[in-house]
């Protein structure tokens, strides 16, 4: 019955347009933005079935006639093309399943080319896919269309990679643009090793064969993240998106919730990224016995480098597991801006990354861990974005020594270590006055010549000493010469004296240490080493033990402080204090040097994810002193997680002025028992105003609720917003002869049957009940579209109630037609109304009170 249905319609289901096109994206694995999209064909009849295309495909091509479906399709999805660039959005290749009957019934391969030249669309737009059960009927007459399509710049997909039986004797006898590999092997990812050792091998010989490969029925972040790290290119399921229609494509990206489709531009970039095999690099035990403790192969990882940033893209178990094992906060080297790098560990290896990045030329770099392991990397630079010109890298970890011990340091490393504690140094010929300043390239661990002189301790024609404040001048002159420092030399084998610099309006503490240098001749080393911090940690540490016996005392006068924070505005370095001693899931540290960013990069974690896009929006300095400055206070309210639970917070923040430096003040106040509270009674008032809209006895709303609704409505027509509607009046005729005859408890009964079956038969309109008989129901939406059908069903169903004595009900309908407000609709259809009811007979005195 079905199949001939599918058989006698399809004509005009194409001409009328019930085929529609839903598009299924497929995501670049390099990029996470739609690379290309899959047409599927679904059927939709105006009588509400729905059809997926495995329901009438098959029954359609056993008849020979899929053809007719798939031409029609491309039509489509070239129409589908149009529109979206109409809408701005890029346009990404799209494949179209072709039914082995295709070929049989017409000539595929022309008719296709046909219309996608008059279209006007690039040929490179379009692509063909071909199953592998479809091939192995016939793999020498699928390979000649195949080339055919390919000639002609259509490229070719081979669909359900794996299915069958045929797989390897396909590869090897036609070649694919692109691999679908079919979910049954997808799903052996999380089904064990053997399985994902397979998949790995075949995206391997994919590539190396010069085609994409695509997973198909990713349903899981694991499958995904696998698949990313094997170097598969492109990935499709529903764990991404089911297929959707150009209408909510367009929808979704109005919204801001689209994926997002990849500029063409960059998609040679993105390709190049996406067959990098994370395993490439393998690990054999038996040579490399340090890296057990960590990896089966290889840490490898890739980054993106911009003009100002580095952005992690992607990286395998091994350097995932390396990361999280060598780093407390693994989050903060995912993204890493240029002028935000300071010295010290690891910047050796940035600025190697940043170098290789500009300059292409790969490098094996030695450098050396916080804990003090030797560590040996590679560096390569993959590709260079067209667009933005940002940098593809990649970083693999060739050995990491397995612990720290005297034997891991050299030489070179720790001369260039050395060199960092100082600002300058100079290389003094004490019988010759002559020297060479220099300073120390933090960046790279080493030394650059600044400038040389003849007279170093003629203070003088020594540029550097003339930033010594002039209260330590005197003592550094009287201090600081030839004699004295080689009197100290000789009895102390050193020379150490302190003073204070002025540099750019600030005054700093300096330490001047002087040694010998080996040998013959009587040359002298000097660093200038900038102690400032040192020298001020005491007074540091004693403030901030003021300050916390100050918020200690704080906190015990009141419970509704969660946490404190005091904020250097011009540094944004904090402190926290939590006089309860109350712990958030968020995990702020109760020191650092970047509040703001610290707080926006941990929201996630102790924020309700219903307020966080609330308070990332509030949550920025220029807001926070704005509203100080204009409000005279910031506030931010919002629920915290403190051990799993929300609980309503509000943050308040305010300036003061200590010791004349400016201070930000932050506090987070518990207000979760107020706001419940208040909730509560909001919860009360609610249903209060529901119940007063409601009908008692019918349950539907009641004439109150109508008058609201006119009043809304009548405002919508006046600003001209109002979508088509149309006004229905019933009254149900012999009410009174029931309450007369029966009773009021069965007149009550009459009245609840007859609203139940105007109810009936306005399933998508709200009804009101708006006198003891009297019913009046907005007709909207999918109702007004069918309404004059609706009311005559609901005509035809008195005439059959009045036969068998029971519920009749008079009804009148009128459409909205410009008339300025409701109140005429109302008029027209209550007019109707009464018509009708006169030319309904009167139900004789034997009706009974329906059960």
């Amino acid at each position: 019955m079905l199949e001939q249905y599918f058989i006698n319609t399809l004509e005009k289901a194409i001409d009328e347009k019930w085929i529609r096109a839903y598009h299924q994206p497929l995501i670049r694995a390099a990029s996470g933005f739609v690379s290309d999209e899959e047409a599927f064909a679904r059927w939709e009849d105006p009588y509400g079935d729905i059809f997926k295309a495995s329901e009438f495909i098959p029954i359609l091509d056993r008849a020979g006639l899929t053809y007719r479906v798939d031409l029609y399709m491309f039509e489509r999805i070239l129409e589908k093309m149009k529109d979206q660039e109409k809408n701005g959005l890029f346009i990404v290749p799209e494949s179209i399943n072709l039914s082995r009957s295709d070929f049989y019934s017409c000539d595929m391969v022309s008719e296709v080319i046909k219309r996608i030249d008059e279209s006007g669309i690039p040929r490179e737009k379009l692509a063909v896919e071909l199953s592998e059960n479809t091939i192995s009927t016939d793999i020498d007459f699928f390979k000649k269309q195949a080339e055919r399509f390919q000639s002609e710049g259509i490229k070719v997909w081979m669909d359900n990679y794996g299915s069958g039986y045929a797989s390897f004797l396909i590869l090897l006898k036609m070649r694919f643009d692109l691999l679908k590999i079919d979910k049954i092997i997808i799903d052996q990812i999380e089904l064990g090793h053997a399985g994902q050792i397979i998949l790995t091998e075949l995206i391997r010989t994919s590539v190396a064969l010069g085609m994409d490969t695509v997973a198909s029925g990713v349903e899981t972040k694991n499958q995904a993240d696998f698949l990313m790290e094997v170097g598969c290119t492109k990935l499709q399921g529903n764990y991404y998106l089911k297929p959707v229609s150009l209408s909510t494509i367009i929808r979704r990206n109005k919204l801001g919730i689209q994926i997002g489709f990849e500029n063409p531009a960059e998609a040679e970039y993105y390709d190049q990224l996406g067959k990098v095999n994370l395993y490439e690099f393998s690990v054999t035990k038996d040579v490399d016995q340090s890296l057990n403790h960590y990896f089966d192969t290889m840490p490898m990882a890739i980054f993106s480098i911009s003009n100002d940033k580095v952005t992690f893209i992607r990286g395998n178990k091994s350097y995932r597991a390396f990361i999280k094992a060598s780093f407390p906060d693994p989050t903060k080297i995912d993204n890493l801006w240029l002028n935000s790098a300071v010295p010290g560990t690891g910047h050796y290896s940035f600025n190697a990354v940043i170098q290789c990045a500009s300059d292409g030329k790969r490098k094996i770099i030695d450098d050396r861990m916080h804990d003090g392991r030797n560590i040996q990397i590679m560096i390569q630079r993959i590709a260079i974005n067209p667009v933005t010109n940002s940098r593809a890298v990649q970083v693999v970890i060739l050995s990491l020594s397995d612990k720290t011990n005297s034997e891991n340091l050299t030489y070179n490393y720790i001369a260039r270590a050395l060199t960092q504690d100082y600002v300058t140094l100079f290389f003094v010929d004490l019988d010759t006055g002559k020297y060479t300043q220099y300073s120390s390239d933090g960046a790279n661990r080493d030394i650059k010549i600044d400038m040389q002189g003849d007279n170093f301790f003629n203070f003088d024609e020594n540029d550097y000493f003339s930033f010594v404040l002039p209260e330590d001048i005197e003592h550094l002159r009287s201090s600081f010469t030839r004699d004295n420092i080689e009197k100290n030399l000789a009895s102390n084998g050193k020379y150490s004296s302190f003073a204070r610099l002025s540099i750019d309006g600030k005054t700093i503490f300096i330490n001047i240490k002087v040694v010998k240098v080996s040998g013959s001749d009587n040359f002298i080393i000097i660093g200038i080493n900038n102690v400032d911090e040192e020298v001020k940690a005491r007074e540091a540490l004693k403030k901030a033990e003021e300050e916390r016996i100050i918020y200690s005392r704080i906190g015990a006068l009141s419970d509704d402080y969660i946490y404190l924070y005091t904020v250097n505005p011009s540094n944004n370095h904090y402190k926290k204090f939590c006089p309860n001693n109350i712990k958030t899931d968020m995990g702020i540290p109760y020191e650092g040097n970047d509040f703001f960013d610290e707080i926006l990069r941990k929201a996630h974690l102790g924020i309700h994810p219903d307020d966080l896009d609330g308070f990332l929006l509030s949550f920025n300095k220029e807001n926070v002193i704005h509203q100080i400055e204009n409000k005279g206070l910031f506030e931010n309210y919002h629920r915290l997680i403190i051990k799993n639970e929300p609980r309503y917070v509000v943050m308040r923040a305010n300036i003061v002025c200590e010791n004349g430096e400016d201070k930000l003040i932050f506090g987070v106040f518990d207000i979760d028992e107020k706001v419940k509270r208040e909730q509560e009674f909001e919860k009360s008032l609610y249903i209060a105003q529901s119940k007063a809209n409601l009908d008692e006895l019918t349950g539907v709303k009641n004439k109150h609720a109508y008058a609201n609704f006119e009043r809304k409505m009548n405002e919508l027509i006046m600003h001209g917003s109002l979508t088509a509607f149309a006004i229905a009046v019933f009254d149900i005729n012999g009410l009174k002869q029931i309450n007369d005859t029966l009773g009021h408890q069965a007149g009550d009964e009459f009245i609840k049957h007859g609203c139940d079956t105007i109810c009936r038969f306005f399933k998508h309109s709200p009804v009101f009940r708006i006198g003891g008989d009297e019913f009046v129901v907005i007709v909207r939406g999918y109702d007004y579209l069918n309404v004059d059908v609706i009311m005559s069903k609901f005509n035809k169903h008195n005439i059959k109630n009045m036969l068998k004595n029971d519920v009749v009900i008079a009804a009148g309908m009128s459409k909205y037609n410009d008339d300025g407000s409701v109140a005429p609709v109302f008029k027209r259809a209550d007019e109707e109304m009464y018509d009708n009811k006169r030319q309904l007979k009167k139900p004789p005195l034997s009706v009974q009170t329906p059960q």
